[in-house]
């Protein structure tokens, strides 16, 4: 009988303390976030909002003149930071302490999972990216499922945005799928001057062939058909400009190819978009050969999958779209693509697919106009993009776009 009232008053001591945890934690006075301009420039990164964000709670701060920001009533949480400055070519040419090209830029800085639970400050490191006019704008991966529950995913397509307000040209233009092993191989840590892939196409055109007017987009499918047609929760591709063509996939004579420079899957031409994630995607430019960039087996291995290793200077744009895990969420530490190209990650809600979400980029809304829409583009993805379940190609009246 002892034994048992011993068992009795543990459990309900241990019920009481589960209690006392769901009480609101005391808020902490003051933490600061301290951000460091990049070399180069000769003002403090003042005047600009840091945004700390939890999986439950948001705070927004703006840095003093030292760049500092400074948050009051933090309730303690594990946070990820961000922050980011656009800035047009003519301030970034006032603000440089050398002479440079005078183009836009964008000035981004982040932390993921920061502990805080007793006040502290916290630094963070901004890097520097050239704006740039093409855009990655909308990853179609996740699939869905038919009515009589089957897996649906011939209707997978990434779209491309002309940002600029100038004519840009598809031709020459690479599309790059990022390596995506359960157990990453190159991460983008270890690997400060490479990012390496698992596809890469090349667009077709002898320079002014493919033309993409400012505002507009192009659209990359694995089949240009209406998807919507054979199941209605998936998409209508009846009007995508290129096809990753396939046997495996319904394709058409009339939308022209992309060119499959490499493939690490000898049986996969079609674009290997995962439908749980991961998926880096990236664009570049060059004038070299790719064919003849060195691939590489997973690093320990002398066989199984090679992957090509692209130098990351040549990148344009990138977004990483991580595996939500089911008990642990979004890895940050299996991020492929480099913080100066996308400073976070995003992700779609479910960990295994088959749900219709898209990742698409949202609007710019201080500097759209009724007759031009123009996106986000601070390369964070966290900041520029929302997970969607209405995958519809070209379209950026989505009300969570508009947000």
């Amino acid at each position: 009988m002892y034994k048992i009232l011993s068992i009795i008053v543990c459990f309900f001591a241990l019920a009481m303390a589960g209690c006392d945890d769901d009480k609101p934690s005391t808020p902490l006075a003051e933490v600061q976030v301290a951000v460091s301009m990049p070399e180069g420039f000769r003002v403090k990164y003042a005047g600009q909002v840091v945004t700390l964000r939890s999986g439950r709670l948001e705070y927004s701060a703006t840095t003093d003149s030292l760049g500092v920001a400074r948050f009051r009533n933090l309730v303690p949480d594990i946070y990820s930071v961000s922050t980011s400055w656009e800035l047009t070519g003519d301030e970034y040419v006032a603000m440089s302490d050398t002479v440079v090209e005078n183009r836009g830029v964008v000035l981004n800085g982040s932390l993921s999972k920061e502990m805080i639970f007793a006040e502290k400050t916290l630094t963070v490191q901004l890097t520097k990216a050239v704006k740039q006019s093409l855009l990655i704008s909308k990853i179609y991966a996740s699939g869905t499922r038919d009515a009589n529950n089957k897996t649906y995913v011939a209707d997978g397509y990434v779209e491309i945005f002309n940002n600029s307000d100038e004519v840009e040209y598809a031709d020459g233009l690479y599309l790059a799928l990022v390596e995506a092993e359960s157990v990453v191989a190159f991460p983008a840590a270890a690997n400060p001057n490479f990012i390496y892939a698992r596809q890469v196409y090349r667009f077709p055109g002898n320079g002014t062939e493919y033309p993409i007017a400012p505002g507009s987009s192009i659209v990359v499918a694995n089949s240009a058909i209406n998807h919507s047609a054979n199941v209605s929760t998936s998409v209508d591709l009846s009007r995508a400009d290129f096809e990753a063509k396939d046997t495996k996939f319904i394709n058409r004579e009339d939308v022209p190819a992309i060119q499959l420079i490499y493939t690490a899957f000898a049986s996969l031409k079609y674009m290997n978009l995962i439908n749980g994630g991961d998926n880096g995607l990236f664009l570049f430019r060059t004038t070299d050969d790719v064919s003849s960039y060195p691939l590489y087996y997973i690093p320990g291995k002398s066989s199984g999958n090679r992957y090509m290793q692209i130098p990351v200077g040549k990148v344009m744009d990138g977004v990483e779209t991580l595996k939500n895990k089911t008990t642990t969420g979004p890895d940050v530490n299996s991020k492929r693509i480099h913080r100066f190209i996308d400073a976070s990650y995003m992700f779609i809600s479910a960990s295994t697919g088959y749900t219709h979400e898209s990742v698409d980029r949202k609007v710019d809304v201080s500097k759209s106009t009724s007759t031009r829409v123009y996106l986000r583009d601070s390369n964070n993805s966290l900041s520029d993009f929302k997970n969607v379940t209405d995958p519809t190609p070209r379209k950026y009246d989505k009300p969570l776009l508009l947000e």
